[in-house]
């Protein structure tokens, strides 16, 4: 694979985090990698999540003999874990680590948390554009990991009370440990499967950067909101981005992807009036 040509805006890891299981992290992921590859953009996705979901969002079109395993532990040479998706721009390094003993490697090592970011990724960046990956659902040395590499962090957040003081108790609380031992990228909450219900849209109105204002964390809450639609399972079922089937949610991806890399604004503008 030979090494794109680098543009600093770009060559960005994104990491989508959550201490929450099921708040939409893997196809919030799958979405966001989508919709850059279409922007033809070289995308990288990893799923760092031991369950492995986001593995089997895309179809796969050469599979990799390694996966997440090899790239945590930066075990051999970090392109032959990446499988190529039948999406063009979009490969994957899957997750293969199904006895979870990746957890073990990580809390046993003292650069375990860190050689993702301080070595593999530093290998990958010169081929893509944008990095991303999907977190495990727990306060984990794994996650650690995913959060720790990530140049920018979406947490998603769905808007009812009983998630958002989840989000702040573990999210957060999360967040906050890690900042105690090393930097780490920008933190923005997502208003993430907001249903059409009047409770929802004033709880989402009602969540703002201020509501986490006595956090330690350095967060913001973006104005996109992604609202709750079947598309988003349907899209999950036929394995493409949310964006090919739905206009609305066209709109709704480029409007985040503009938000939190406004440098896209102007082309995700053009993307839009082409759908």
């Amino acid at each position: 694979m030979e090494a794109k040509t680098e543009d600093k805006r770009n060559n960005i890891v994104i990491t989508i985090c959550s201490t929450k299981g099921g708040v939409g992290k893997t196809t919030l992921t799958a979405n966001i990698g989508g919709l850059l590859a279409d922007l033809n953009y070289k995308v990288l996705l990893i799923d760092g999540d031991t369950q492995g979901s986001l593995s089997s969002h895309f179809n796969i079109v050469e599979k990799a003999d390694g996966g997440l395993t090899n790239l945590v532990r930066n075990d051999g040479d970090p392109l032959d874990a990446i499988s190529k998706t039948d999406i063009a721009n979009l490969d994957i390094a899957i997750s293969n680590d199904p006895d979870k003993e990746l957890e073990t490697w990580i809390a046993a090592r003292p650069a375990g948390r860190t050689t993702l970011k301080n070595y593999t990724l530093q290998s990958l960046r010169p081929h893509y554009d944008f990095i991303l990956m999907d977190s495990i659902g727990t306060d984990s040395p794994l996650q650690h990991t995913t959060v720790l590499a990530a140049d920018l962090l979406i947490s998603p957040i769905p808007p009812d009370v009983l998630s958002a003081r989840e989000f702040k108790r573990g999210t957060l609380g999360m967040i906050e440990m890690i900042e105690a031992l090393a930097p780490i990228g920008q933190l923005y909450g997502l208003v993430y499967r907001m249903e059409n219900t009047k409770d929802s849209k004033i709880f989402a109105n009602e969540l703002t950067s201020e509501t986490f204002a006595e956090s330690k964390s350095r967060i913001r809450i973006i104005d996109t909101v992604i609202p709750d639609l079947v598309v988003y399972k349907n899209a999950a079922t036929q394995k493409q981005p949310v964006h090919r089937l739905d206009k609305r949610a066209t709109r709704d991806m480029c409007t985040l992807i503009s938000e939190i890399l406004p440098h896209l604004a102007s082309q995700c503008d053009t993307f839009m009036e082409g759908k």
